[in-house]
């Protein structure tokens, strides 16, 4: 990753800028990024394309439409996990242990301070195949994808 991207993605994880705006600088460096794939209207149900054929995912889409005329539409980049995990190396050992006590508690055993790059990127990876949909019997669509 060339340094101007870090410092882009290093600005979004400090909460200075927006996705939008990483996004926008990102695509203003000019070097030639990954394309992302851009949802595609499904004819039946108006929805966008759901989880990529292949390639990394660059975001998760979380699409609400209600009978109601209520829509939500989420795009989060998922470049937030890779910096994610870099802040967690900022949390004091004592502090880590309690998130980890606390997380094993609520049955979810993670242990952040075993958790390295190569594991966030295999999880990036997984969520290509991710895909939630949701239907109640009022009309109202739930969907949630990455591409």
């Amino acid at each position: 990753m060339n340094e101007d991207r870090k410092r882009i993605l290093d600005m979004l994880a400090e909460g200075k800028i927006t996705s939008d705006q990483a996004e926008m600088l990102i695509d203003s460096l000019g070097a030639p990024a990954e394309p992302v794939p851009a949802p595609a209207p499904s004819p039946s149900a108006g929805w966008p394309s759901g989880p990529s054929a292949g390639g990394t995912p660059k975001f998760m889409y979380v699409k609400v439409r209600s009978s109601g005329k209520d829509t939500v539409d989420v795009k989060i980049p998922l470049a937030l996990l890779r910096a994610g995990l870099k802040l967690t190396s900022l949390i004091p050992p004592q502090a880590m242990e309690q998130i980890n006590e606390s997380m094993a508690a609520s049955g979810m055993s993670i242990d952040f301070n075993n958790l390295k790059p190569e594991d966030i990127e295999e999880v990036i990876e997984s969520l290509r195949e991710m895909e939630v949909n949701i239907v109640s019997t009022d009309g109202d669509n739930v969907r949630v994808f990455c591409a």
